[in-house]
């Protein structure tokens, strides 16, 4: 009920709504209202990555009878709350499995619910909530030693494939990570019956997964959603990499220098750090704070002297940093998942520490539950710091950028444009897409098999200038970075054949802030120049 509150309450006081949601609840209100599950009426494009964060909400347009987009997006922050709400009773469920004490307990719940990667991304129109409650659900069924898990460990397994298409790293991590480490336990759990449990399971995760997959199919005529390709064109995804990304995975395992270690996995950085810590204003948090405990979550499976079911979680933890920094390019939404596996590694360390010092004598022992206590609670205190920080970041974010920014320009754009297959090019696709109902050519392609195309037909792997050239848009809506790259791509583009009709600047609100952790993010998205193509 606590982790519930803390999430709702941040829902209500950010207000914050993803830039993501809008692309894909563009394709759940077009399901919704009978134009298909498409972004582009008419066009079939599989613009959207999970299953259930696009059916939800257009089985929730539906029920609501398509009178209030808000609201839609309401009913989900509040799904996202309750689901947030079961994972920590699963949490404590799992804290009695491994026989946690109360401070490693409190720990592991007090991190989990003030995590402003996973209750952001939980409540502001992602998957993140249905992510972390399936990976939890696995955690748990695994943890059970009597009876065969197979049914409630497939489903779990299906409904981490229903959340989103990458979620067969983490079934892979933890079935793995399980099989190797955890400790046979007489006739009910031996290697040899997981084996068969996880066979089982896997049936159970066909039958459920593949109506979807058979679906996709024969409505797209490719079960890779869009924006898969358009993400892994020219980058870690596309499948000529994948030798090499495999070389470079088991290149980590074979030099065991820790500076390779440590260096590697740029995914162990965000962790813990505020979504787009990036753009700056965060200090050397990432590096001081964030890395270090990341990095002994992820590696801590290769000490023989770790307990098992630690060493399991840790190895899947492990696998989904290799799957973040090499093929996932460490987008921020999906931090979350290996950052809830970090959480219960850690938890598990700390009970370790706790446990050792039994064994030692009265003073040393006393010395290092000081010291455990000391070092939990300070990392819980700095992850509250970011936790508030990072809450008052994104309402100013969605205030200032969002909703009195680039929604304006979507509605700008739909009241100017001759017709409402008027083309427009772009990189912000959620907002402006959303709001104007354009023909969108989005960088990197997310909605656009134009844009797709055009990039494969330049070769480059970012030429502003040249795609424009290529596909010709009727608008363009850029940064003022952006607008420096097209100039200098094709010097004479945008002075010949496109002219200003509107500039959009909100960097004097930005400015009127004088404490305003992580500015760099808004001041990225604070000025959009929009031009029009000559004679229309």
């Amino acid at each position: 009920m606590i982790i519930f509150a803390i999430t709702l309450v941040f829902a209500i006081y950010t207000k914050h709504a993803w830039e993501d949601w809008y692309i894909t609840y563009r394709c759940s209100k077009n399901l919704a209202t009978g134009n298909g599950l498409v972004f582009t009426v008419g066009q079939r494009i599989h613009a959207f990555t999970s299953p259930l964060g696009t059916l939800i909400p257009a089985f929730l347009n539906i029920i609501t009878l398509n009178r209030s987009d808000g609201l839609v997006l309401w009913l989900f922050r509040i799904i996202g709350c309750c689901l947030l709400g079961f994972t920590a009773i699963l949490l404590t469920r799992i804290s009695k499995q491994h026989s946690l004490y109360t401070i490693p307990k409190l720990f592991l719940l007090g991190m989990f619910g003030i995590n402003i990667g996973i209750v952001d991304f939980s409540v502001n129109g992602m998957e993140t909530a249905f992510m972390v409650f399936f990976i939890a659900c696995i955690i748990y069924t695994m943890g059970k030693t009597i009876t065969a898990p197979s049914l409630a460990l497939g489903a779990s397994w299906a409904g981490l494939m229903w959340t989103r298409p990458d979620g067969f790293v983490y079934i892979i991590g933890l079935a793995l990570g399980y099989l190797l480490f955890y400790p046979v336990l007489g006739k009910t759990r031996s290697r040899t019956h997981l084996v068969k449990i996880y066979f089982f399971a896997g049936f159970i995760l066909l039958v459920l997964y593949l109506p979807w997959t058979i679906w996709t199919w024969s409505y797209y005529k490719t079960i890779v959603p869009h924006t898969v390709i358009a993400k892994g064109l020219n980058t870690a995804f596309s499948p000529e990499n994948i030798p090499l990304l495999l070389k470079s995975g088991m290149d980590s395992i074979s030099k065991l220098g820790f500076r390779y270690f440590y260096s590697s996995l740029k995914s162990l950085y965000p962790t813990f750090m505020p979504p787009w810590y990036s753009y700056g204003d965060w200090g050397g948090l990432p590096w001081y704070f964030s890395k270090p405990l990341a990095f002994i979550a992820a590696y801590y499976w290769i000490l023989p002297f770790a307990k098992p079911q630690i060493r399991a979680i840790s190895f899947a933890t492990w696998l989904g940093h290799l799957y973040l920094t090499y093929f996932a390019n460490v987008a921020p939404w999906y931090i979350p998942s290996v950052t809830l596996l970090t959480i219960i590694v850690l938890s598990g360390i700390i009970q370790q520490a706790i446990a050792r010092s039994y064994f030692l004598n009265q003073w040393l022992a006393s010395a290092q539950k000081i010291i455990s206590y000391a070092i939990a609670s300070g990392i819980f205190l700095i992850s509250l710091f970011l936790f508030l920080a990072g809450a008052y970041q994104l309402r100013l974010q969605q205030e200032i950028i969002e909703t009195g920014h680039r929604k304006n320009i979507g509605l700008w754009l739909k009241g100017h444009a001759n017709t409402s297959k008027d083309t427009v090019f772009l990189e912000p696709l959620g907002y402006i897409g959303f709001y104007s109902q354009l023909k969108m050519y989005d960088w990197p392609g997310l909605s656009s098999p134009e844009m797709i195309l055009a990039r494969k037909k330049i070769k480059i792997k970012e030429s502003f200038g040249q795609l424009i050239e290529e596909l010709k848009p009727d608008w363009l809506v850029l940064r003022p970075h952006e607008i420096e790259q097209v100039k200098k791509d094709t010097p004479i583009l945008l002075e010949t054949y496109y002219h200003i009709p509107k500039i959009f600047d909100v960097s004097d609100k930005i400015m009127a802030y004088k404490f305003l952790p992580g500015r760099g993010y808004l001041e990225f998205d604070q000025t959009f120049t929009v031009f029009r193509k000559n004679g229309i």
